[in-house]
């Protein structure tokens, strides 16, 4: 009795195609658990409209009787606490264990062919999250959203964005019950006391719940932001043609050689995913420290300290709850070469500039569509950056989502330099490095990069020295884009060894390509 891969794994025949309403066309289907749930995208012909569809396997009535009475049994045999377990699986093994004793013990009449069925269905609700597993297993979703009962649960998927699925909790009871239940897998409370909670998950994704009618008049509420442990990284990026490796490279050596970075864009732009590619580009010993509201960034570095908000908790929550600001006036003490904000929005702006007037490196998010309308932001309370401050960031890098052909994509559509000041005007003096072309699809030098000629002069190299560098980068990328090299940990892994001995990683590319 196990999952695909071991030695007594019993097939379930699984058709999921066969399953959907003829109207529905599946425009694509993937495998979470094999062969046991699989994803559909479906389309309504007549609408256009895009869905998400969970197949699982389907259980009769007398399945799903003898389901209950597992689930029933094993919570009263259960002696250990799965939760106190150190891995999950750890876990898987502890609940076979049960799961079988139970059958043995009670005599549960089940029958072989049903028995991985509900061995699936155990695990999902036992050490999964119940019916919301495969989303939480689906690498695509980013984020889970339950609005209420009987609203169906949507995601925003990587490739279609927001859709509905066909998950639904029912009843007020059980949908009260599961949020009761994140908050507790989180190792939190929630209660009609206390009907709101923000939180995390052993996995590290943020939750954010409220608990039956006392806030939300559709009932119960859970927002869930999956954390990534393989995310996205710069030769992902390059393949979806979202940045060109003439300006990852760019992007690199200014990197490389100590410039802050604020990447600015909309809602759901791709601003952290950018922002977490660019610091792969921190030397490898730097001293980082990030701060976020939500655990996304995820770094290879070893000298990096995360740190993330905490909300209050108990009585005089407010005293006890961490903020941004808290946290950034912490880590100067910290003494970190490099300072990442995954977004700034309150007054903790203020004092990331002033650190970087004083010498530490930064990067961070804004929203803001252009790098006026970003400057603007910075200036105006809660922010309240004077322009003096804000003519020390070296780039702004501003990211779009758009559409191309009907299909939704994300473009880096503009990185701009931040020159300075202008002293009779007071206006901030920008030079365009990189604007991305709608028309071809291509990302245009601009001809001149004040912040590569003050690196050359810095470093006594030649102007002729430093293309030839960026050359080589923009190669390096290329070959890894063609490659496929696009794993966290074989990119981390190249540019780190890159930093110690750059003709070497060179040569190795363009032999093995």
């Amino acid at each position: 009795m196990s999952e695909k891969g071991s030695k007594e794994t019993v097939t379930v025949e699984a058709k999921p195609e066969e399953k959907v309403t003829p109207q529905y066309i599946t425009v694509d289907a993937y495998p979470i658990i094999e062969p046991y749930s699989y994803i559909l995208i479906l389309k309504n012909p007549v609408t256009q409209r895009i869905y998400y569809h969970v197949e699982e396997p389907t259980l009769t009535d007398e399945e799903k009787k003898i389901l209950k009475e597992i689930a029933e049994f094993l919570t009263e045999e259960m002696d250990i606490n799965l939760k106190e377990l150190k891995t999950r699986g750890e876990a898987k093994k502890y609940l076979l264990k049960k799961f079988r004793e139970v059958i043995k013990a009670y005599k549960v009449p089940v029958e072989k062919e049903s028995l991985t069925k509900l061995w699936y269905y155990v695990q999902r609700d036992f050490i999964g999250y119940g019916k919301i597993d495969p989303l939480m297993r689906d690498q695509f979703v980013e984020d889970i959203s339950c609005d209420g009962v009987k609203i169906p649960i949507y995601v925003w998927h990587r490739k279609y964005e927001s859709i509905p699925t066909n998950i639904v909790f029912e009843t007020e009871e059980e949908l009260d019950s599961f949020v009761v239940r994140l908050a507790y897998l989180a190792g939190r409370h929630i209660s009609i006391a206390q009907p709101m909670l923000d939180a995390t998950l052993p996995d590290g994704s943020r939750i954010q719940l409220t608990l039956s009618r006392e806030v939300t008049r559709h009932g119960s509420t859970f927002t869930i932001r999956k954390f990534r442990e393989d995310p996205l990284t710069i030769i992902d990026l390059i393949k979806f043609n979202t940045v060109s490796p003439e300006v990852f490279a760019y992007l690199w050596y200014v990197i490389e050689n100590r410039a802050s970075v604020m990447v600015i864009g909309g809602i759901a732009a791709g601003k952290t995913t950018l922002l977490n590619c660019l610091s792969m580009f921190i030397e490898p010993d730097l001293k980082i420290v990030s701060i976020e509201d939500t655990a996304e960034l995820n770094l290879p570095h070893e000298n990096w300290i995360p740190a993330v908000t905490r909300t209050g908790v108990g009585l005089g929550s407010e005293k006890t709850a961490i903020s941004l600001f808290d946290l950034l006036k912490a880590s100067l003490r910290q003494r970190p070469d490099y300072i990442i904000v995954g977004e700034i929005r309150g007054e903790e702006a203020y004092t990331l500039f002033q650190a970087m007037a004083t010498g530490h490196l930064g990067m961070s998010t804004l929203h803001a569509e252009s790098i006026d309308s970003a400057v603007y932001r910075l200036e105006s309370e809660p922010m309240n950056v004077p322009r003096t401050l804000i003519a020390g960031l070296d780039l702004m890098v501003l990211i779009r989502r758009t559409e191309m052909n009907g299909t939704p994509v994300r473009r880096v559509v503009m990185v701009s330099e931040i020159v300075g000041l202008d002293p009779r005007s007071k206006e901030i003096i920008t030079n365009e490095v990189y604007r991305w072309d709608p028309k071809t699809d291509s990302f245009i030098y601009g001809g001149r990069s004040y912040l590569i000629e003050r690196i050359a002069r810095r470093s006594g190299l030649s102007m002729e020295d430093v293309r030839r560098e960026l050359n080589r980068r923009k190669e390096i990328l290329e070959l890894m884009a063609k490659k496929d090299i696009r794993d966290y940990y074989s990119v981390s892994t190249i540019i780190k060894e890159y930093y110690e001995n750059p003709e070497l990683v060179y040569r190795r590319l363009r032999m093995e390509s």
